[in-house]
């Protein structure tokens, strides 16, 4: 476990009761991050419930009972930073603990790591709780944040229309879910069912922790058997596979209205490609091509030559298998952009692709995955994809398979991609222009 520089990896250190442990190597940074998820399958019974334990735990722990006491502490360790939160990636949940400092070759000999993920386990271990749940007051005070939060969603109106979209297209499908649960949900939360959802989620949920930055052995084993010896786990949950595969039988049309001035067009389709696939990588392409870019045919064709959109792209959902086209519109052009943006899916499938579109588009890849290398949490993000869907694979050794995608590839991935859902968030009182002829 010697210290690394060079080549970004990640190194299998311990696997114990469900908890893997992971060491990134790069000698990039300046600062020292240890990243602890636990993994649930997304459920409308415990999403929300899932989604307020971080936002608990990040209140204090029983060293540090009070934000104030935990402030002054991390002030003290070089203004070191923990946080918390959850994510959703298919038809998992993360609730993801992060703590950072600077590297201890900058403090004088202070063994920072050693003291911050002291911290870090005292937030997991220690929450604060009274008689049998988490302390009321706090409790409350998160409850009404994440009820607000979850109205607040509206309000980013592209987020929103991508939100409605895949809930309708999922709606039978635990993707459906949001990754921070519903109010309704939410409200039916209190400080002993939480802390009993928090009981489950230390001793049960599977568990990845990733250490990156300039960590030495010594302090890596100590966090190691730390958490060994401090959380008592044992049946731990055994996680499902997010299912790709679902019969189309018609495509749904779901229009809805809203107070705003441009029309938001969603139109989800299903890439029926597992991310552990090979096909994985000509998909990326694929995607890249049709709406990844400013070179991209969507861009070019709804945005330029058109002139019907504000913006024009698409995005991959790698492991719900699902490709999303995203368009900001006025209300009277949406029949025109859907068949402009239906044509552009129909020429990929006929290999209408010029070759500088391909190198445009791996061009631009390759660029991603490298500045993806400038940031530690996109670095263990990386990695917890590569882990979660058991491909082995590194930024260097996956740029390499994106470059030796070929157009036959790619036109053979869009032969499987199919239109199941379009939805349409319009201005209250606009009619479609078929309404109107």
């Amino acid at each position: 476990m010697g210290l690394h520089s060079g080549k970004t990896t990640a190194e299998k250190l311990a696997v114990k009761n469900g908890i893997t442990f992971y060491r990134i190597n790069s000698g990039k940074f300046k600062t020292s991050r240890a990243d602890v998820f636990f993994v649930d399958n997304l459920s409308k019974e415990r999403a929300s419930g899932n989604a307020i334990l971080p936002l608990m735990m990040k209140r204090g722990c029983e060293s540090y009972p009070s934000v104030q006491a935990l402030e002054g502490k991390l002030e003290e360790l070089y203004g070191a930073d923990i946080n918390a939160g959850v994510t959703k990636k298919g038809e998992l949940q993360f609730i993801g603990f992060h703590m950072s400092h600077i590297s201890d070759r900058y403090t004088n000999g202070e063994r920072l790591f050693d003291q911050c993920s002291d911290l870090l386990m005292c937030m997991l271990e220690k929450p604060l709780i009274e008689k049998d749940g988490f302390k009321e007051s706090l409790f409350r005070q998160e409850r009404d944040n994440m009820v607000d939060y979850i109205r607040s969603r509206v309000n980013d109106k592209l987020r929103f229309s991508l939100s409605r979209c895949i809930e309708e297209m999922c709606a039978d499908e635990p993707y459906s879910i949001p990754e921070d649960g519903t109010e309704e949900d939410v409200l039916l939360l209190d400080p002993q069912n939480t802390l009993a959802l928090y009981q489950q989620m230390i001793k049960t949920y599977p568990a990845y922790v990733y250490i990156s930055g300039e960590v030495d052995d010594k302090s890596i084993q100590r966090f190691i058997d730390q958490f060994m010896a401090t959380v008592d786990r044992g049946n731990i949950k055994k996680i499902n596979p997010t299912n790709v595969n679902k019969d189309i039988k018609e495509v749904r049309k779901i229009d809805e209205q809203m107070d705003i001035s441009q029309g938001k067009l969603c139109m989800g389709f299903r890439t029926f490609v597992e991310p552990t696939s090979e096909e994985y990588y000509p998909l990326v392409v694929y995607n890249g091509i049709l709406g990844g870019d400013a070179h991209s045919k969507l861009f070019r064709n709804v945005r330029e030559k058109a002139s019907l959109a504000y913006y024009a792209q698409s995005v991959l959902e790698k492991y719900k298998g699902l490709m999303i086209i995203m368009s900001g519109i006025e209300a009277g052009n949406r029949g025109k952009a859907e068949d402009i943006i239906l044509k552009q899916v129909e020429a990929m499938k006929k290999g209408d692709i010029a070759k500088k579109d391909i190198e445009a588009t791996l061009k631009s890849l390759e660029t991603g995955m490298k500045t993806m290398q400038d940031g530690q949490g996109a670095i263990v993000d990386f990695f917890m994809s590569q882990h979660l869907t058991e491909s082995g694979e590194d930024f260097d050794s996956m740029i390499e398979k994106l470059k030796a995608v070929t157009l036959d590839d790619v036109v053979k991935v869009a032969q499987k991609v199919q239109l199941d859902t379009i939805y349409f968030l319009k201005p209250e009182g606009s009619r479609n222009e078929e309404e109107t002829i």
